[in-house]
């Protein structure tokens, strides 16, 4: 747009991280199973929960997994969530290392 309004302008920019993605494998399998136990329904994978710290875990070659409650109030002054939200998510947290130990046993 720029070049054909004939501007002369100049662009600086910096990444302050890298894009990543997680290929299926242990991790996510797992996870997906747990969520499945436990919450009786399919996890689907989004990348649609905005800036990740996640960026700078996979340049060291592991898996990235992001999970965790879902609330108006992230991020904001006075972040609550529901404590029942949390005991399901202690519950995913358990399910997914049992499936991760189940998966390196080759069960």
């Amino acid at each position: 747009i720029l070049d054909a309004s004939a501007m002369r302008y100049t662009i600086d920019w910096q990444l302050s991280g890298p894009p990543f993605f997680t290929a299926p494998g242990p991790l996510v399998a797992a996870t997906q199973k747990a969520i499945q136990a436990v919450e009786q329904r399919v996890a689907q994978l989004s990348t649609g929960g905005g800036t990740s710290d996640g960026r700078f875990i996979a340049q060291l070659g592991g898996q990235v997994v992001e999970l965790g409650p879902v609330n108006a109030t992230i991020h904001k002054i006075n972040e609550c969530v529901a404590v029942a939200d949390l005991e399901h998510l202690a519950q995913i947290y358990t399910e997914i290392m049992v499936h991760l130990l189940e998966a390196a046993n080759g069960r």
